[in-house]
């Protein structure tokens, strides 16, 4: 019983990534650069964004789709605490040298960036034939959910309540493959994907194993429960 019961526990570990859907941004040679403080849904180099977690990272996938990209890169500004409404809490600057965290806002200051290690993101690009760039990313979901050493969030010393982490958070902005940012009213509440850090969903061969698991399960207790007759 105790086997079957782990083993029926043990199929839970295989799981895929709950999506949190894919966004477009769409190519336009007037998409302005650097406009931060008022974020479109067209770039100089358009794309779709996907965002998803596998349990452990926060994975995404950018493809280009048209225009004329400035290089395999992209900066993200994520929301840690949506349900607060004070904007973009951390950032992250990836590239193929590598990925920096940023605190949004700070920049030259005292733990504005960190050079994250090598074992928290995975960063790779691609060119397809018509030299449109796909990036594949991932970072740690432990880099959602609690402060990063060396990095100065914003908080009292700002003359704002501490920052806070909440499982669900959303991607704000995005300035990627060129130097037009993207993101926000135009794509609604969620702006570029809400995520829930360390959510997973088991893979459908998982399910039915899992169901002819438990069912097994259930057969043997009734089994067990069936009263013995004895003959005399």
């Amino acid at each position: 019983m105790k086997r079957m019961l782990f083993a029926a526990a043990s199929l839970l570990s295989f799981a895929t990534p709950v999506f949190a859907g894919t966004v477009a941004v769409t190519t336009n040679p007037a998409a302005p650069d650097s406009n931060f403080a008022a974020p479109t849904n067209i770039a100089l180099a358009g794309y779709t964004l996907t965002l998803s977690d596998d349990g452990s990272s926060i994975v995404g996938k950018i493809v280009q789709t048209g225009g004329v990209a400035a290089g395999s890169f992209a900066n993200l500004y994520f929301d840690l605490n949506p349900t607060v409404g004070d904007g973009s809490d951390l950032g992250f600057e990836m590239g193929l040298g590598g990925v920096n965290a940023f605190i949004p806002g700070k920049n030259g200051q005292p733990g504005f960036s960190k050079v994250l290690d090598s074992s928290l993101y995975t960063f790779a690009a691609t060119t397809d034939i018509n030299n449109l760039i796909t990036l594949d990313f991932s970072l740690s979901n432990s880099l959602f959910t609690s402060p990063i050493s060396g990095l100065a969030y914003y908080g009292p010393s700002d003359g704002l309540p501490a920052q806070t982490f909440e499982s669900d958070i959303t991607l704000r902005l995005s300035q990627s493959l060129s130097y037009s940012v993207a993101g926000g009213d135009s794509y609604g509440p969620n702006r570029l994907g809400l995520v829930t850090v360390g959510s997973a969903a088991p893979e459908p061969a998982s399910w039915a194993l899992m169901i002819v698991g438990f069912g097994a399960i259930g057969a043997s207790l009734r089994a067990r429960k069936t009263p013995q007759v004895k003959f005399a």
